[in-house]
């Protein structure tokens, strides 16, 4: 009996290392870089590190910072923004280690970066707003929290990775293990912008819970909610609902 407790202890402990070791490599998986014809490239210098991305829509008053999600090509965006937010300049910034940015991605890193790049633009234009898919509106949200912003839209959001984390690895020790957890959900009460959530009601990544529980923790006066009935977490962007209400919320 002391022989399989030990091993089920040190098989259990061999585990939780193996994890925390990797831990990064199973939260980001950075893209590789795509050149667009036509798309101005931009770059931007951050804590020595140079970010690379896209800006659509160049010389409008008014600018949209996307954050994209894990693993999402971001660049796939472009011609959604140059069609329906003509009247915005949409910049779309690859975090490090992703495309041509430099780096790794770390959440003090993206967190970093993303307030590097606000501050930087933000002069340029009448008012910025932001919009963060998935991974992204962890950052969205933070960037919210810390500057003043027009509009923040948040799709397929969670209340923290480290709740989703804890979804999907129920036996592990994962409070303990985890170095980054995008706690969107502590952010929320230092946002004072109008924002939109929304989420699909099939999301098998993000389970709506931890979307609800967010949305729980904003003020109701300041939220729009858009629940897709039949989006999962990838193919949310291919419905109606999804480019009608991006439009009637960033338009009015």
């Amino acid at each position: 009996m002391k022989q399989i407790l030990f091993t089920t202890v040190f098989v259990y402990m061999g585990i939780s290392l193996i994890m925390y070791i990797s831990q990064r490599n199973l939260l980001y998986f950075p893209t590789s870089y795509t050149k667009i014809e036509g798309t101005k490239e931009v770059y931007f210098e951050s804590n020595s590190y140079r970010l690379q991305g896209w800006v659509v829509n160049k010389g409008q008053e008014k600018a949209l910072i996307y954050y994209g999600g894990n693993a999402e090509n971001i660049e796939q965006n472009i011609d959604f923004f140059k069609k329906q937010f003509m009247d915005r300049t949409v910049y779309l910034i690859n975090y490090r280690g992703y495309g041509k940015s430099e780096g790794n991605p770390t959440q003090d890193n993206l967190f970093k970066d993303a307030l590097n790049i606000f501050d930087n633009i933000k002069t340029e234009y009448k008012t910025v707003s932001l919009m963060g898919r998935s991974l992204g509106s962890g950052v969205a949200s933070y960037v919210a929290s810390q500057r003043e912003i027009e509009k923040l839209v948040l799709v397929t959001p969670f209340d923290s990775i480290l709740n989703v984390a804890k979804d999907a690895y129920m036996l592990l020790p994962v409070s303990l293990l985890l170095k980054d957890k995008f706690e969107s959900i502590n952010y929320v009460q230092n946002i004072n912008a109008k924002t939109l959530i929304v989420y699909g009601a099939k999301d098998e990544v993000i389970n709506s819970q931890r979307t609800e529980n967010l949305i729980k923790a904003f003020k109701k006066d300041h939220l729009d909610i858009i629940l897709i009935q039949n989006a999962n977490h990838n193919d949310i962007t291919l419905f109606n609902e999804y480019t009608d209400s991006l439009a009637n919320f960033l338009n009015q």
